[in-house]
């Protein structure tokens, strides 16, 4: 008999759709619950892609319709300066806490509104924002402002602040200590602070020289475990009428190194090609797929690059996960230049994201611009 499922693809690329959707971390949920309703706050780091956000979401919905809990999930990704993020977390935070526009606009000028603030809807989730006029000399009182805010209301608050690491990067001088200074004297507020800059979110909280400097629960978020990942999969097949076997689900995994979203984002497509019973016919075409329709992307990217870097790229794409970068076998294999020229290009490379570096290991970092490349 088929699912009610058939007409839903299972397998979520974007967003949380609810737990009936989210495979596994179990332990992970448990233990980001415990450290939040134990007043910890917590550091939780990846590479980018592998699940952080969904499992933020996963933990903040096992608090939906709780009162006095409020949730709240700041995205900095794409703030530059301490303006931008002040606006991002006034938004969010005044927003959720109160979710009529009405009361939502009176508290936010009772508490910002000698800074005039402008207020709008979001087109896309239809939540209300706003955009604070701010002057050099009022950031550091309107930070104070909203932090003072959320202790006023006196309740439960878990707020986790995606790609922390990016306040690093402010021109501002200072930040890490302005917000460690009125972060800690909020008592009913938990912080998540997530990260998928590894060396720059960890150094942040372990380096004594840093303002956040032991505050937090380290957290490291692992790939989901093959055969938890597995089982997921081959029972979201099945409700559909149809099966995927362990050692095609294997053949996927290990392709793209057990790293979530590449997963996600194959069985996606497979599920929406794949008539019947999968085979692997079906998995290389919906790869085939996948690769022709990024590769405007990846060779816009590739074309950004020096001729030496796309050289070490390439030959690390061949390789799949390199431990010697500068040794003589893989230099010579592949034909690369001087060790030096390779550590030049591998240092720009994993700082931008394009080549992943942990442990000694690297690999491309978008999985699939590795296939790419493994291909061309």
């Amino acid at each position: 008999m088929k699912s009610k499922m058939n007409n839903i693809n299972p397998f979520i690329i974007e967003g949380y759709a609810g737990k009936e959707y989210f495979c596994d971390r179990e332990e992970e949920t448990s233990m980001l619950i415990e450290h939040l309703e134990n007043q910890r706050n917590v550091t939780l780091y990846s590479p980018r892609r592998m699940g952080k956000s969904g499992l933020i979401q996963h933990v903040f919905a096992h608090y939906a319709g709780k009162k006095n809990v409020h949730c709240y999930y700041v995205d900095i990704m794409h703030t530059w300066c301490l303006k931008s993020f002040i606006d991002k977390l006034a938004s969010v935070l005044m927003g959720s806490l109160d979710s009529k526009m009405e009361v939502f606009m009176q508290n936010a000028i009772k508490v910002l509104g000698h800074l005039r603030p402008t207020f709008s809807y979001d087109p896309i989730t239809s939540s209300p924002t706003l955009s604070l006029d701010i002057a050099k000399s009022q950031e550091e009182a309107t930070l104070k402002s909203i932090f003072e805010y959320i202790k006023q209301k006196g309740e439960t608050c878990y707020i986790a602040i995606d790609e922390f690491q990016q306040i690093s990067e402010y021109p501002e001088t200072g930040v890490e200590a302005l917000l460690r200074s009125y972060i800690q004297f909020v008592p009913h507020a938990t912080f998540i602070f997530s990260g998928s800059r590894r060396h720059m979110i960890v150094n942040m909280f372990t380096n004594p020289k840093k303002a956040f400097f032991a505050s937090t629960s380290m957290m490291l978020l692992p790939e989901i475990d093959k055969e938890k990942y597995c089982e997921f999969a081959m029972d979201k097949f099945r409700q559909s009428g149809r099966e995927l076997s362990p050692e095609l689900f294997d053949k996927i995994y290990t392709t793209v190194y057990g790293h979530t979203w590449y997963i996600q984002d194959w069985l996606n497509y497979i599920y929406g090609k794949a008539k019947s019973d999968v085979t692997d016919d079906d998995l290389q075409i919906a790869l085939s797929q996948i690769l022709r329709e990024n590769t405007d992307s990846f060779y816009m990217l590739i074309q950004s690059l020096t001729s030496a870097e796309r050289q070490v790229l390439t030959a690390i794409a061949k390789e799949g996960i390199v431990t010697e970068p500068q040794g003589t076998d893989f230099l010579r294999k592949y034909s690369l230049s001087a060790a030096s020229t390779v550590r030049s290009c591998l240092s720009r490379l994993v700082d931008r994201e394009i080549v992943y570096e942990y442990n000694g290991e690297y690999s491309v970092y978008n999985r699939f611009l590795g296939l790419w490349l493994r291909a061309s």
